[in-house]
């Protein structure tokens, strides 16, 4: 029973892998489609977050205690 069952699950998954294997390699406009996706992810997730997100934790704390510190003080502060 368990054997038929982990068998069928291994038929399926090879049936998925080989119909985007199979579909990767005969496209072709689709293959430029997917590099200037990466490249808008590259650019959204790196570049992006190095110009506008700097870190300001090591600008201000000189070692990870002095930072842990801090953020325990925030976490835990008492709002009015």
């Amino acid at each position: 029973m368990i054997s038929s069952i982990s068998s069928s699950i291994r038929g399926i998954c090879y049936r998925v892998w080989s119909f985007y294997r199979d579909g990767f390699r005969r496209m072709r406009l689709g293959r430029k489609l997917w590099l200037l996706v990466a490249i808008k992810l590259f650019v959204l997730f790196v570049v992006i977050k190095w110009l506008f997100f700097p870190d300001v934790m090591q600008e201000r704390f000189s070692n990870d205690t002095q930072r842990s510190d801090y953020i325990l003080r925030q976490l835990t502060k008492e709002q009015p």
